[in-house]
């Protein structure tokens, strides 16, 4: 599956995925609650899913010229709507050169064609959510963005109503930590690119990059928070097309973000071992010591050919694996992290204030 990639286009017409907060309210408004707004958005992703299915058919037999843009269609009998203005309910694009499209809604836990809709519950303040993901194509690159990596992805949000409100159709690195949580929640399932072919015209070919959409209800979005044509309470659809990742170190203490979430729940601001207000992943000094956490924390490099693995240290981890073709028998180079434990306590010492 290849894909070039010409001109970057950026269209914002709010504040984008990494902007939440309304600045102008004065005085405080009646927010409903997650537990009576739950179902309501849950129904109306169900509606859309019910009532509506997709280009399916050029995901199962892909044109030469295939971009692999998802693209919704309402199924005006189900639905009851003229959608087309042509005075009946009768829905002929359901039908595409003798292929029968299916209902998302079909799709939910199964596969047809090789594609899903998956689904995935994030619990908030002891309400479950439910994110429907639909996996047009998994992708066949080894790495997933974790949901605090940097992702190098292109995609399009937009409303129920199909009114597109954001979208990057060119790749752009996102930081997945400062997006909203149903779109780092969605990215970290998909697989990135294999590889990238420069064609040596300032356009680069993607190959088995992972294509999906998520439907999220509006507490994974921005809830009570009204975005530029967003109103409160919306859930939210957002296309996805998933190139590459990068691990992030945010505070760039030699710890990665990742490992940052102590207790794991993949909320990165209730981690805040030193009690100080500023969340782990953002703090130089985890435990507030005298001595900074990068200076507690160390790599190391293993050498070998390839024939006996050399097992992981206690506090060690795995961060890094090369092969040298060049040599035979291959010689493989591993780079570990440390994570130092001087006084034996069973914490490490850059969250061990005493160590």
């Amino acid at each position: 599956m290849n894909r070039i990639i010409k001109s970057a286009i950026l269209f914002l017409v709010f504040g984008g995925l990494t902007s939440c907060q309304n600045d102008d309210a004065t005085t405080a408004e009646y927010i409903v609650p997650l537990w009576e707004q739950e179902p309501i958005d849950d129904a109306a992703i169900v509606e859309f899913l019910t009532n509506n299915y997709f280009n399916e058919e050029e995901f199962v037999t892909p044109p030469a010229d295939f971009n692999f843009d998802i693209k919704f269609y309402l199924d005006e009998t189900k639905a009851g709507v003229d959608a087309n203005g042509d005075d009946d309910i009768l829905d002929t694009n359901q039908i595409e050169g003798g292929f029968t499209r299916t209902p998302l809604i079909d799709f939910v836990g199964t596969v047809i064609n090789g594609m899903t809709i998956e689904t995935k519950t994030i619990t908030l303040s002891d309400v479950d959510h439910t994110l429907y993901i639909l996996k047009a194509v998994q992708g066949q690159g080894v790495e997933q963005p974790r949901f605090c990596d940097e992702a190098f992805l292109s995609y399009e949000g937009m409303k129920l109503g199909k009114e597109v409100f954001d979208n990057a159709l060119n790749p752009n690195d996102l930081d997945l930590a400062k997006t909203v949580k149903g779109f780092s929640e969605s990215v970290s399932e998909f697989n990135i690119a294999t590889g990238t072919i420069d064609n040596g015209d300032g356009t680069f070919t993607y190959e088995n990059y992972g294509v999906g959409a998520v439907f999220m209800p509006s507490a994974l979005g921005y809830y009570a928070t009204p975005k530029g044509i967003i109103p409160a309470y919306s859930p939210l659809i957002f296309k996805l097309k998933v190139y590459g990742t990068r691990e992030l170190d945010h505070d760039n203490d030699g710890v990665p973000t990742y490992v940052e979430d102590l207790n794991g729940d993949r909320n990165l601001n209730n981690d805040d071992t030193d009690l100080d207000g500023i969340p782990n992943y953002e703090d130089t000094n985890d435990e507030n010591d005298p001595v900074f956490t990068r200076d507690e924390v160390t790599n190391t490099y293993v050498i070998y050919d390839g024939d006996a693995d050399p097992a992981l240290l206690p506090g060690e981890e795995e961060i890094d694996r090369v092969t040298d073709y060049s040599e035979v028998p291959n010689k493989i180079t591993i780079t570990r992290r440390i994570y130092k434990d001087t006084d034996g306590d069973g914490t490490f010492d850059y969250l061990d204030g005493d160590s």
